[in-house]
């Protein structure tokens, strides 16, 4: 009976976790994933950014760095950058919005607390003043 009660509870927790990763991706601000890793991804106003990590993620911390440039090709710093990480798959791994920190290079970079094996997401967030100028998604698997 407990096997029972225990499984009925896990596939009741399963199945919200699912229910919030529908409403996630269905939400009109979301932009879908991003272009690969090193890729020029466009902003309002001719600027872009690209992102990618320092090493191959593994078990453990992967840092983010995401680099941004004005229309002129010029490092910038004008958004503040937010990223959420976890598993789409068992969202109570999720990290909740964590602020990118600014390097002296430019650089924009998060610590990704990479837990277990599987599928991980990141969303990146570039918001500039209270408007969110860009949202999208890093998928990959470790």
């Amino acid at each position: 009976m407990k096997m029972i009660l225990m499984f009925a509870m896990f596939a009741a927790l399963a199945a919200c976790g699912q229910q919030e990763t529908v409403q996630t991706a269905q939400s009109p601000a979301a932009q879908g994933a991003l272009a690969p890793a090193g890729d020029r991804i466009q902003l309002p106003g001719g600027g872009w950014f690209t992102w990618g990590f320092a090493e191959k993620p593994k078990l453990g911390t992967a840092i983010m760095k995401v680099q941004v440039y004005d229309k002129a090709g010029t490092r910038a710093t004008p958004y503040e950058v937010i990223g959420e990480y976890g598993m789409p798959s068992m969202r109570y791994h999720d990290s909740g919005p964590v602020k990118f920190q600014l390097n002296r290079k430019g650089d924009y970079l998060l610590p990704v607390n990479i837990v277990m094996a599987g599928e991980w997401e990141v969303l990146i967030r570039l918001i500039e003043g209270k408007e969110k100028i860009y949202e999208g998604k890093v998928l990959f698997t470790i």
